[in-house]
């Protein structure tokens, strides 16, 4: 019973050291006596921006018919290959399909697929998905600068001409 008592005791002391220590590295600080250094000024919105993971600043400016290529892309093709054209389990990468060694390493051959259909795969033609044909050379100038590192993914900057 003795030990018992002192094990009490001991368990008591150690726990208000601990307390007191954490009240010392946890307490609010001394008052200071100088003066008290201005707020920074608001951040911008492109600062925001920066550190906005789902909303990152474009990495590219284009021309404004790459800009609408883009949008078409992004409202037409993203669904099946991918927000940025790298591919899904559902289709293709069309950065490895524009490349040298893809299927329609040629403006020719992309402009056929985007032409005709591709049933076979599960590719209805551009025409059928509601895609006009004015946005076809864009498409590939916006696919063929991704596929060949020249244009980043995400969105871009459209430049006013």
């Amino acid at each position: 019973m003795r030990d018992l008592d002192l094990l009490r005791r001991f368990r008591n002391s150690a726990l208000a050291v601990l307390g007191a220590l954490w009240a010392c590295t946890h307490g609010t600080p001394a008052p200071s006596v100088e003066p008290a250094a201005p707020a920074p000024p608001a951040a911008s919105t492109e600062a925001v921006a920066a550190h906005d993971p789902y909303h990152p600043p474009p990495r590219d400016t284009v021309e404004v018919s790459l800009y609408k290529a883009w949008q078409q892309y992004s409202l037409q093709c993203a669904r099946c290959h991918g927000e940025d054209g790298q591919g899904t389990s559902f289709a293709p990468s069309l950065l490895v399909a524009l490349g040298p060694e893809g299927g329609a390493p040629s403006r020719e051959e992309f402009m056929r697929i985007l032409d005709g259909t591709r049933e076979d795969k599960g590719m209805p033609s551009a025409a059928t998905m509601g895609i006009d044909s004015v946005y076809f050379d864009g498409l590939y100038r916006y696919l063929k600068g991704r596929s060949d590192g020249r244009l980043h993914g995400g969105r871009p900057a459209r430049r006013e001409s």
